[in-house]
């Protein structure tokens, strides 16, 4: 895959790129200073180079000059992500990136024209609350009851099922929980202190069950030899151990424990149990402003998606039908 290359020092003067700066320079150096302000956090910029990188290895593989495409070459581009079977907002995100790498090459005078403007991802029709993939009461006890509890590993994993099913963190959210993150000694509320997208912070108001799945998990790290400070979630094997668990590797450890509780179905993943932490809250009675809240949601309309699929299944017009098969 293409690589960006750091900014070479000599590369600016007097705070302007230089007329022979190569393209990925600039827009390396675009990352540093104008995205989010020069605010973003380090996962914005790892994901906005390895979305350069898909875009610069694909021109790369179709013999494609990247400074020299056209509109119909990021078409083209388009329809591979589509045919990839990739969701209209995955091709929407990675659309935009590279819109925005050539908005950078365009300022910086690397290009005439911006070839991704007015490239759209393409219209898909169907409801939001249609395309969730979420388990219900009884595949999540199904699940949770699949995790034994008793080994270092089956208490990591336990915890961080809780987390994500019964009370909605992303998995990036659950990637960067430490150990100083839980409140509990001056409250009667436990919570952690979660990050969430953009570096908005929201609390996560525990559950005594969830609580008590942390505190056995950071009880056998401290007995395996493991500190309690920094990343409360680590590995545990000879490489790595003690390291933070990296997003994948939540990935991989949700995905075993769904395999082996007969889960495991296309869409059925880490961000499926926080669809079904929203779903399960709206059909046991929670109201809308106070999930919103939990799932640290920005607008009450994404929240809104939970109520439309638990209406949907609830007011289902063939039950008012009144005849048997």
């Amino acid at each position: 895959m293409s690589q960006i290359v750091p900014l070479r020092p000599s590369a600016i003067v007097e705070g302007e790129i230089v007329a022979d700066l190569d393209p990925l320079d600039a827009f390396e150096w675009f990352l540093q200073i104008d995205v989010a302000n020069g605010d973003a956090t380090p996962d914005t910029i790892v994901a906005y180079r390895r979305e350069v990188g898909a875009w610069l290895e694909w021109c790369a593989l179709n013999a494609f000059s990247p400074l020299d495409v056209t509109r119909h070459e990021v078409q083209l581009y388009r329809e591979s992500l589509k045919n990839r079977g990739l969701a209209v907002s995955t091709r929407a995100f990675k659309l935009s990136i590279v819109r925005r790498f050539y908005d950078a090459a365009l300022r910086h005078n690397l290009v005439k024209q911006n070839p991704a403007d007015g490239v759209r991802p393409g219209k898909d029709l169907t409801a939001p609350e249609d395309k969730m993939k979420v388990l219900d009461q009884k595949g999540l006890t199904r699940l949770v009851e699949a995790i034994a509890g008793d080994t270092l590993a089956g208490a990591r994993d336990r915890a961080i099922v809780g987390l994500m099913a019964l009370h909605g963190l992303r998995r990036i959210e659950v990637h960067r929980l430490n150990h100083e993150s839980l409140m509990e000694a001056d409250s009667e509320t436990p919570y952690l202190e979660v990050e969430g997208k953009g570096s908005k912070r929201r609390r996560a108001y525990l559950r005594q069950d969830t609580l008590a799945a942390i505190t056995t998990y950071s009880n056998a790290k401290f007995n395996a030899g493991m500190i309690n400070s920094g990343a409360i979630f680590v590995a545990h094997g000879n490489h790595g151990r003690g390291d933070r668990l990296s997003r994948q590797a939540l990935n991989e450890i949700v995905a075993k424990h769904l395999g082996a509780a007969n889960l495991k179905k296309a869409g059925v993943n880490c961000h499926a149990l926080r669809h079904t932490y929203g779903t399960l809250a709206v059909a046991g009675g929670a109201k809308i402003e106070h999930l919103r809240d939990a799932m640290g949601h920005s607008n009450i309309e994404t929240t809104s998606i939970y109520v439309k699929a638990v209406e949907k299944a609830k007011n289902n017009p063939s039950n008012f039908i009144d005849v048997e098969l």
